[in-house]
């Protein structure tokens, strides 16, 4: 659900839902696609160096140092989070490399 508010001049928009909220602002730097999985950081991430991860209506996080561990995940399959975990750690030192780019601005 959306609820919208007018202040003056501006419209703002509040939601709980977190995928509406990601989609309705440029807060959430897309850092791979495959295999319809998307990994993502929040504009605000904290540490531990981490990473989201969407396909359909699963959602996983996975922290990535000292090494590829599931944080939390929910509505996903188990061969699909498995899928998820093979290719965060394929891709571990480039999702730390953009976590850096993106983050220690």
């Amino acid at each position: 659900m959306i609820a919208e508010t007018v202040l003056g001049t501006r419209t703002i928009l509040q939601t709980t839902d977190l995928s509406i909220a990601a989609s309705l602002c440029n807060c959430v730097p897309k850092v791979l696609e495959r295999d319809g999985f998307v990994f993502f950081f929040y504009s605000n991430e904290h540490h531990p160096i981490h990473v989201h991860v969407r396909r359909g209506g699963g959602e996983a996080v996975f922290d990535m140092e000292p090494v590829v561990e599931l944080r939390e995940s929910q509505g996903f399959k188990l061969k699909e989070l498995a899928r998820a975990e093979a290719l965060a750690l394929e891709y571990r030192e480039w999702i730390i490399s953009k976590w850096h780019e993106h983050l220690d601005r």
